[in-house]
């Protein structure tokens, strides 16, 4: 009698959920809203606010920085307070889009270039000397000459 190891046809099946899997993602549709929409809902709010107070930033006047602050470097924190937050704002929206971004997108699969038969791709290459000037043709010379020597040297 054969214990342990892999057996053919054992264990859970590649691709299948389990009954609390299916009852949560029909939970969740139930509702309406999908995690899915969720993360598209938010990524667009955060990318809104992002943008609005990206247009407060650049709105601001000499006169309402200054006014708010006394001194040139909490002038500066002031500036740098509102830059930081508008930045915040983009990174979460850039979050919610990664996280997205597999449902909508599909990822791309690794693609295995082969030559002839599975073998190397072999490559060939030809050099058209015809268009060279006589002092390139000459460098072109002095240079073919080092690469043979170096090769002889091998």
């Amino acid at each position: 009698m054969a214990r342990g190891g892999k057996r053919e046809g054992s264990g859970r099946k590649k691709g299948s959920l389990t009954v609390r899997t299916q009852e949560a993602a029909a939970r969740a549709l139930a509702d309406g809203t999908s995690p899915l929409d969720v993360m598209l809902a938010n990524m667009r709010h955060f990318q809104q606010v992002a943008m609005d107070a990206e247009a407060t930033l650049e709105g601001l006047t000499v006169q309402e920085i200054t006014g708010r602050a006394s001194s040139p470097e909490e002038q500066f924190k002031l500036l740098l307070a509102k830059a930081k937050e508008a930045a915040g704002l983009r990174q979460m929206a850039h979050d919610c889009a990664r996280d997205a971004a597999p449902y909508i997108h599909p990822k791309l699969s690794t693609i295995a270039h082969t030559g002839a038969d599975g073998g190397p791709i072999k490559t060939q290459s030809t050099l058209d000397l015809s268009s060279l000037t006589d002092e390139e043709l000459a460098a072109y010379r002095i240079v073919a000459a080092a690469a043979q020597r170096d090769r002889k040297g091998d």
